[in-house]
């Protein structure tokens, strides 16, 4: 498959390369800032600086939360302004568009199976367990007393 194929095969679900970019980076984003939220408010209120709500009545944004969303904007746009990360997660998005899922059909049987063998190996792993501490705890205990 060329490299143009991929934004060929893109175009025809309305979804492109770029705008897998667009929406991942989205979504990192949110995450980012819950993520530095959760993790800057202890350390803002350990360092004894008040952390009061910004708008009287909405508690969630507070101080905090506020540098929270400067540093995710810094990492992002530095992210964003960098060439070769930017290269880099449209060559990704480029091919996981190439990617072929599996139908719903061969998830199903793949995890069928997986759950069997699963099941299967660890009747296998009991089984051996129960008889090691059988011949452990009570069979060479006693077969020893004897001697």
């Amino acid at each position: 498959m060329a490299s143009n194929d991929a934004t060929t095969v893109a175009n025809r679900s309305a979804m492109t390369p770029e705008r897998l970019v667009v929406i991942f980076t989205i979504f990192l984003a949110i995450v980012l800032v819950l993520f530095l939220k959760h993790v800057l408010a202890p350390v803002w209120v350990a360092v004894g600086l008040p952390d009061r709500p910004l708008i009287e009545g909405a508690e969630e944004w507070t101080y905090s939360s506020l540098v929270a969303i400067a540093i995710t904007a810094g990492v992002i746009g530095g992210a964003w302004a960098s060439p070769r990360i930017r290269q880099l997660g449209f060559e990704t998005a480029s091919e996981l568009m190439r990617v072929t899922w599996p139908s719903w059909e061969e998830t199903k049987v793949s995890t069928i199976a997986v759950v069997v063998a699963s099941v299967v190996a660890g009747l296998i792993l009991f089984g051996i367990d129960t008889l090691s501490y059988k011949v452990m705890v009570e069979w060479l205990p006693a077969l020893w007393g004897k001697l």
